[in-house]
């Protein structure tokens, strides 16, 4: 009895393993798409820089500086958009799935920097060769008594 138990644990075991393989094959990482035109002025802010590090199909690292006299404020780092350039215009990248977000307050003080990796696999698979950009708003403002007014930090980069 011990003996067929045994067999029967190594046979899941190894379907398991094999199915994990499989699953890779069956179910291929998608690739992203291009959805609507991008619409609104995109307002930048003097200050605001974003340099890329590193991009490739799956990834962008980004290295962020609020080189302002305002405090910024957004929702968390999940919380953008990406827009592929088809021509001279942008379009949105159309998302797979549904995205699962928090609604933490990331707050950007004066003269902070800071460096994300923004992972696109999940959210929009693997992106095809193109120019894209990061689209991400904030709010800034000088007290805490001024009216903080929205932006857009810009980040483009190229997927070869």
């Amino acid at each position: 009895m011990r003996k067929i138990f045994f067999i029967g644990v190594l046979l899941l075991l190894s379907a398991s393993i094999v199915g994990c393989d499989m699953i890779n094959k069956i179910f291929p990482t998608p690739k992203a798409t291009v959805g609507e035109k991008s619409e609104g002025e995109r307002i930048e802010k003097d200050g605001a820089v974003c340099t890329v590090i590193s991009s490739d199909k799956t990834s962008l690292q980004v290295r962020i500086e609020n080189n302002t006299d305002s405090t910024w404020q957004s929702g968390n780092m999940r919380d953008y958009s990406l827009e592929m350039k088809k021509g001279n215009e942008w379009y949105t990248v159309t998302q797979i799935g549904e995205l699962a977000n928090t609604m933490e307050l990331m707050i950007f003080s004066p003269n902070e920097t800071l460096t994300h990796t923004f992972l696109f696999t999940d959210r929009y698979g693997q992106l095809a060769p193109g120019e894209y950009r990061i689209v991400k708003s904030f709010w800034a403002n000088k007290t805490a008594t001024e009216d903080a007014h929205e932006f857009y930090l810009i980040c483009e980069f190229t997927v070869e």
